[in-house]
């Protein structure tokens, strides 16, 4: 069933102060969970945040709220939306044709429990509910079926199953498709392209680690491990080597130990298990990125103890370089959770670290970020003027215009000798979606053109994109945007 409500945003600027510095503010009570990059809510070319808030007989209070960036890394309140439910996930996303991305959240009403999608409409925003059969503990975003529309999948650990729900093509979702499992409880879930059809598959986690193919006919299963539980999974390429990997995550609350294991794809739907890692410190989350801007991912943990985070980098071949510790004590008083997500919000071209962190009472920093200013050093104020990656070449040269742009973009690149050259594109979750040039070619200036399509020829979705040209040994990069 599906119902529309109309939800006034409700306004807490009282709420919204600037902590110690510029990388501290206090938004709604009771922040969990936190979604940024690629979400630009005024549509003014700057990266936003949206926190989701969970409910509490003390707070009375649950929903989402939208931070705006001035432009400069400094952030003001904007609004906040009520919706009753624990916002365990947040998601902003274009769903539709339209220009405004929309909010996909959760809502409690009359016992039943909806996926909540709202979509900004003159000045408002108008709600449409999708009530569930069972109560769901995350949900995620994906096309699942390759149609380059963006659909909703969720899962339920106390019920067992997870499911998906269809975009039809303008915004709207068809009923939640279930799939259950008898043997384990999900506790995490993600969706990626593992055998490069077009159609993005489907990683559940819990005592089991399972991989759903997405075919035309329904979904294949291949188990990967059935006596572990994982708290996290992510699906990135890994090794760039065109293929996505699945990397997991284990939190051990005995012993204070991190766990990561991670499933090289060999392609026809082949995953080979590695070693597992362990990690000397306890971690309530993780997060997967490119902290210094050469493609490959790196690993982000959340320490346990609110100390702060522990960053690896990647190396390349599934290789981690040494640890580094990024101090994040907890507040005062103490929070009682807290959550992250990373995004470029200083406009710099590196990804800074968000964190919201949970208590059912006021806190002046319950939204604090810290700046990544590329030289592995995170600050509390925005990082504005930085010396970007082309400047340490001479000869080599890389540029792309217009940006943003909506039909096609030039990149143009300058070689100051004879090079084997590579030049893909990446998005943000570093996925290979088109390759533009691969083979020798001698020192001089060239120019390509891309009309946002993948390749296979599908319109790819509106955001940020990375251009990527590696000559010889020399790699550059740069941040385009795509806007249908």
């Amino acid at each position: 069933m599906k119902k529309a409500i109309l939800l006034i945003a409700c306004v807490f600027l009282l709420a919204f102060q600037a902590g110690d510095n510029r990388s501290q503010y206090s938004i709604p009570l009771a922040a969990w969970s936190v979604t940024a990059g690629d979400i630009d809510m005024d549509m003014d070319g700057d990266n936003d945040i949206v926190a989701g808030h969970n409910y509490s007989s003390q707070t009375q209070w649950s929903g989402v709220s939208f931070i705006i960036n001035n432009g400069d890394g400094t952030f003001f309140l904007n609004d906040s939306i009520y919706l009753y439910s624990w916002q365990t996930n947040i998601h902003v996303v274009n769903i539709d044709s339209d220009s405004f991305p929309e909010i996909i959240a959760r809502h409690f009403e009359n016992e039943t429990q909806y996926m909540a999608v709202l979509n900004f409409d003159q000045g408002n925003y108008i709600t449409n509910l999708y009530s569930m059969t069972y109560g769901i503990t995350g949900n995620t975003i994906s096309d699942v079926n390759g149609d380059n529309y963006i659909d909703i999948v969720i899962y339920s650990n106390s019920n067992q199953f997870w499911g998906i729900m269809y975009n039809n093509g303008d915004g709207n979702f068809s009923n939640p498709e279930y799939h259950y499992v008898s043997d384990y409880h999900p506790r995490a879930i993600s969706c990626g392209d593992l055998n490069e059809d077009g159609r993005d598959d489907i990683v559940v986690c819990g005592g089991s680690t399972e991989v759903y193919f997405s075919y035309p006919d329904g979904f294949q299963l291949l188990t990967l491990e059935t006596d572990e539980p994982k708290d996290g999974v992510s699906i990135v390429d890994f090794n760039l080597d065109g293929k996505n990997d699945i990397l997991t995550f284990i939190d051990y609350p005995i012993g204070n130990v991190t766990g990561l294991v991670m499933y090289k794809n060999q392609g026809n739907n082949i995953l080979d298990t590695l070693d597992q890692l362990y990690f000397s410190f306890g971690s309530s989350n993780y997060f997967v990125t490119d902290f210094n801007n050469d493609t490959l991912q790196d690993i982000l943990f959340q320490l346990g103890d609110y100390s702060g985070y522990v960053i690896y980098y990647n190396q390349g071949n599934f290789q981690l370089a040494d640890s580094q510790f990024v101090a994040l004590p907890e507040s005062n008083p103490p929070e009682g959770w807290r959550n992250c997500y990373c995004a470029d919000m200083d406009g710099n071209g590196y990804n800074d670290i968000i964190t919201v962190k949970t208590l059912y009472a006021y806190l002046p920093d319950n939204l604090e970020i810290l700046f990544n200013d590329g030289n592995g050093n995170f600050g509390n104020d925005p990082v504005t003027t930085i010396e970007t990656p082309i400047s340490k070449f001479k000869t080599l040269k890389l540029i792309c215009y217009p940006n943003p742009f909506n039909d096609r973009t030039t990149i143009e690149y300058t070689l100051g000798k004879k090079s084997m050259v590579d030049l893909s594109i990446y998005n943000m979750k570093s996925q290979k979606i088109k390759t533009l040039n691969n083979k020798i070619l001698q020192a001089g200036k060239y120019t390509h053109t891309w009309d946002g399509t993948d390749k296979i020829g599908k319109e790819a979705s509106s955001g940020i994109y990375i251009i990527r040209l590696a000559a010889g040994r020399q790699t550059l990069s740069c941040k385009i945007m795509y806007m249908k």
